[in-house]
């Protein structure tokens, strides 16, 4: 009887607990699912929301809302105004933000952002190639909802590892470490059509330069492991054709895989030896090129070294020159100094001097469709 009392009294308690709780019916909310941030006048911060609102029959619409005020928050409060539901953020899959106010730091809307309990760290953080309110209320063919887009070609693309994971976690993460500096996908309003173009790098909150999309299999690389990936090269052709009227041999190369490998050999320089192994198959290549030779198949894999370590080298020396450290050799280096207590300041000052010798070792594991 006392254990029927007991269960009775916890049931009692869960409907009351769940009867004081604020109920946001959907029909009385209106939904933001994409917010844009550029720079306004007079140090004001305009923002473009994207509202999705339900009518009692379940149909819902789309509109986008533009405010220019001293903080976010004050935008939201006159969007509220201009509506007849609630505006909400608690299903915002998407925050953009315009070069401009990239350029000038993010460090006030992203604290912003963290600050609001009702917006989720999972959500995507990009920075728009010119301004946020002209790609969100672009014309598109096809396309209902702006917000549920962007953020379908964001995931995706991070997915594919066709561009860098920005989580708003992630970037608040290296924002906020002063020995790391986050990377940021790009996108762009191509016409009709809106696409990744490529990846922004940031020092101090702000952003400082960008990598073409081009270049994102090379971050991927150097930043971690790498699952997957398509890659084209031109290889000389000295050693593996016999033909005399080609310079220089097209490959194709798929299925990449990689992993790095840091190591600190001199603290007083730094000086980093930086080793990335890398697996693929071989895609295609010329007809007159016998890959069932083992020293054409390794002719070929030093071919693809030389290429990537230039490559990589390239991708690492423009982070230098930035002083952008996202790929994390402050935090190798400190843990690998004894008694190595750096500032932010500290490090950059030490950072700019870095060097990095970068060695690539690649394995054709297979060619073409067979093994």
């Amino acid at each position: 009887m006392k254990q029927f009392k007991l269960i009775v009294s916890l049931l009692l308690s869960i409907v009351l607990v769940i009867g004081c709780a604020d109920p946001k019916i959907l029909e009385r909310v209106g939904i933001v699912t994409l917010i844009g941030y550029d720079a306004g006048e007079e140090d004001k911060v305009t923002v473009t929301s994207v509202v999705r609102q339900v009518n009692p029959d379940y149909q819902s619409t789309v509109n986008t809302h533009t405010e220019t005020e001293a903080t976010g928050e004050k935008t939201r409060l006159k969007v509220n105004l201009e509506s007849s539901k609630k505006i909400v953020a608690g299903q915002m899959r998407v925050v953009l933000f315009g070069e401009d106010i990239a350029k000038e730091g993010l460090d006030e809307m992203l604290h912003a952002l963290i600050m609001n309990s009702e917006i989720s760290t999972s959500i995507y953080v990009a920075v728009v190639e010119d301004s946020a309110q002209t790609l969100i209320e672009g014309q598109y063919k096809n396309v209902t909802d702006i917000g549920q887009h962007i953020y379908g070609i964001i995931e995706h693309n991070i997915e594919q590892q066709n561009a860098v994971s920005s989580t708003l976690h992630e970037v608040v993460r290296d924002f906020y470490s002063p020995l790391r500096d986050p990377l940021i996908p790009i996108v762009k309003k191509n016409g009709e059509n809106i696409e990744i173009s490529g990846t922004a790098l940031f020092h101090k909150g702000a952003m400082v330069g960008e990598f073409p999309i081009e270049d994102t299999l090379y971050l991927m690389m150097v930043r971690g492991k790498f699952r997957h990936g398509t890659l084209e090269l031109e290889l000389p052709s000295e050693g593996l054709s016999a033909k005399d009227d080609l310079e220089t041999i097209p490959i194709s190369i798929d299925s990449i895989k990689s992993y790095r490998q840091m190591k600190l050999v001199d603290p007083a320089v730094p000086e980093f030896d930086l080793k990335v192994i890398v697996q693929c198959r071989l895609l295609e290549i010329h007809s007159s090129i016998s890959t069932a030779d083992r020293t054409i198949v390794e002719k070929l894999e030093k071919g693809i070294n030389k290429i990537l370590e230039s490559e990589i080298s390239r991708i690492v020396n423009k982070s230098i020159e930035l002083h952008s450290d996202h790929f994390g050799f402050g935090e190798k280096y400190r843990a690998d100094t004894r008694n190595a207590k750096l500032t932010e300041e500290e490090w950059h000052e030490i950072y700019k001097n870095l060097k990095v010798n970068v060695k690539v070792q690649s394995t054709i594991v297979r060619d073409g469709v067979f093994e």
